[in-house]
């Protein structure tokens, strides 16, 4: 099955330029039909964050697909997401798109409310809760920032619809799945029910590091588009040089029969990804042992593990609520900063670095031992 992807240039987030790479991007990658459709737009709002830090999808992208989207004759454009932890509606306004969306005229849309959505081809999930929003919109677009994933390497097109998933259900997943390769099965076959329509990605700062939500801004200066997700993703890869197949739900995925089954089958527009390739991007590291199929001291020898600064820990308890394996408590301590820490079981920690992801204060280090320095 052969599927498009377009590369397009974009050195910064100068609007009429985002606008231009976007139109170009779509009008090359075999953009859906949107006459008289209601549509949308999930772009990726992984917690309460400024543009600048790289945590979401910026803002002049939003802008961008939702006047792109106007053009071709969409007749209602929403946005919406579902952060992990905080209201959708607070992070929305701290990173800039609420204000995008209600200028250019779209819905927010909350996805608190939920369906049953029956998956029978679905491999180890045969039946998501999926927001009402996302289920009933005539078309489903995607808005990923590419980004480096501690738990799965990589997280653009594909991970992004698991935003999808109303709040704190996500880290229920994480308990179900802790295995790395079951939960990217677990993501694919999200992808599987609910089917994306076309993907938009914000590649022109992207983030580096010990990402989703604690890496480093990186200029890549692209935006990449096209209708299989897969594609799109594993194209992205190459740029920061990363091997795709490392990646549980791009490797998973060329066995589902609904996307390509193969590099081979994408067919590049643009420009190449060897021309936007950035060479010393920083990677998450690597795991070769399994994450749970082994004792819990090994496990800590061998897998990494988060550990807390007192000095930075705010106590804002949003690591302690969203942990799905009840791993964390906050507790008094009289060497941290508000009186109180986090202490953690490590015998119980299911390694999803749920709480690494919603950390507002850049309190965690995901590390096989503490980083000297680090208190």
């Amino acid at each position: 099955m052969k599927a498009a992807v377009s590369l397009v240039r974009c050195a910064d987030y100068d609007e009429a330029a985002v606008e231009a790479a976007v139109r170009e991007a779509c009008e090359s990658a075999d953009f859906p039909d949107l006459k008289g459709k209601s549509v949308l737009l999930k772009p990726n709002i992984l917690k309460a964050a400024d543009p600048a830090e790289a945590v979401t999808t910026h803002p002049s992208v939003l802008r961008a697909a939702i006047r792109y989207a106007k053009s071709k004759g969409a007749a209602r454009i929403l946005v919406g997401e579902s952060p992990g932890f905080q209201l959708g509606q607070a992070a929305f306004r701290k990173s800039g798109l609420a204000r995008v969306a209600e200028e250019e005229g779209a819905v927010w849309v909350d996805f608190a409310e939920g369906v049953q959505v029956d998956n029978p081809g679905g491999l180890v999930v045969k039946n998501f809760t999926i927001a009402k929003a996302a289920v009933e919109a005539d078309v489903l677009i995607s808005l990923p920032k590419l980004k480096n994933h501690t738990l799965m390497y990589f997280t653009g097109a594909m991970k992004n619809l698991f935003g999808c998933v109303p709040g704190l259900q996500k880290p229920q997943f994480h308990l179900r799945f802790p295995e790395r390769r079951r939960f990217g099965q677990m993501i694919t076959d999200l992808n599987v029910a609910l089917r994306s329509d076309f993907s938009i990605m914000d590649a022109v700062i992207g983030m580096e590091g010990p990402g989703p939500g604690a890496g480093y801004p990186r200029p890549i200066g692209a935006v990449l588009a096209s209708r299989d997700p897969v594609a799109l993703d594993r194209v992205a890869c190459r740029v920061i040089g990363l091997d795709p197949d490392l990646v549980p739900n791009l490797a998973d995925a060329l066995t589902r029969g609904l996307w390509i089954a193969s590099d081979e089958e994408i067919e590049l527009r643009g420009a190449r990804p060897e021309s936007l390739r950035v060479a010393d991007w920083k990677q998450v590291p690597r795991e070769t042992a399994s994450r749970i199929r082994m004792p819990p001291a090994l496990r800590n020898l061998f897998v990494g593990r988060p550990f807390f600064s007192r000095s930075k820990c705010i106590a804002c308890g949003a690591c302690v609520e969203i942990c799905p394996g009840t791993a964390l408590v906050l507790a008094p301590d009289p060497l941290a900063k508000t009186g109180r820490s986090v202490r953690v079981d490590y015998g119980t920690c299911i390694r999803c670095y749920c709480c690494h992801e919603v950390c507002p204060a850049d309190a965690i280090r995901v590390a096989k031992a503490r980083p000297l320095g680090f208190r």
